[in-house]
Order: structure tokens, then C-alpha cells, then sequence
């Protein structure tokens, strides 16, 4: 059972869930800090990232997704390699020029059924254990 724990964050004197992650777009492994959002159902980047690396992120699937405020914004879903401490993982990642928030976000799909994740408020700390899968 492999078990990855991160810090909380401090961003302007508050600790928040933003943890660092691995994302391979183009054969390049692109290192970035989300927000670990249990209310987002997918993994949501800016889609400049993408664009820096000239990775075609409108290739995949148009989808629309609420957020917050209730509105819709455009997110364009791929299937990419992700990497959460040591461990690789095959995800749906969405990418968005709409996100409009100060962070990317990790989202539940393909990341929340692989692992039991514990967010330990008093130890400031965010607890990701591998969950075993079936043979």
C-alpha cells in the first residue's frame, strides 16, 4: 500500500489544499500545484499550460461544466498521464481558458476512486493512500 502525504499550503497567511502534481503533455512532464476541490468532478488546468508546451488540448472532448458561480464554462477533456507523489495515473484532465480562478484544480474522476484521501485539518496535511485495486 503506498501512502503519499503533502503539506497544506500557506497563500496569503491561510493554509490551503495545494499540492504539487506531474503532468506529461507532448513527451514533456510539466510540473504544477493544484487545488484539491472535492466538488469538482474533473481535474481542471489553464489552458495557456497546454498552450505553452504547444500541446492541442481542443483535440478532445468539448464538454461544459458549472462552477461556482453557476455558470458554464468550456472544458476541453484529454486523457493524460499524471503523477501524484510516485504514482503515474492515466486521467481525464480538462483544460479551460474560462477556469478563472487563481488555481488549477484537482477533481474526483479517475484520481478519488484510486485512492482513499484524508484531509487532516488540525495536522495541516492531505493524505493520499493508494487503494488496491482487483485482480
Amino acid at each position: 500500500m503506498t501512502i503519499t502525504r503533502f503539506p497544506y499550503k500557506r497563500i496569503r497567511g491561510i493554509d490551503q489544499p495545494i499540492i504539487p502534481i506531474g503532468l506529461e503533455m507532448n513527451d514533456l512532464w510539466l510540473p504544477l500545484e493544484v487545488y484539491i476541490d472535492t466538488g469538482a468532478e474533473y481535474t481542471v488546468i489553464e489552458s495557456r499550460i497546454a498552450e505553452s508546451v504547444g500541446f492541442n488540448y481542443r483535440q478532445g472532448k468539448r464538454i461544459y461544466l458549472k462552477v461556482g458561480n453557476g455558470s458554464l464554462i468550456t472544458v476541453y477533456l484529454n486523457r493524460l498521464n499524471l503523477q501524484l507523489g510516485k504514482i503515474r495515473l492515466l486521467c481525464r484532465v480538462g483544460f479551460s481558458d474560462q477556469l478563472n480562478v487563481n488555481y488549477n484544480i484537482l477533481g474526483k474522476v479517475d484520481i478519488f476512486e484510486k485512492f482513499k484521501v484524508c484531509f487532516a485539518q488540525a495536522e495541516r496535511m492531505i493524505t493520499f493512500e493508494k487503494i488496491k485495486e482487483s485482480s
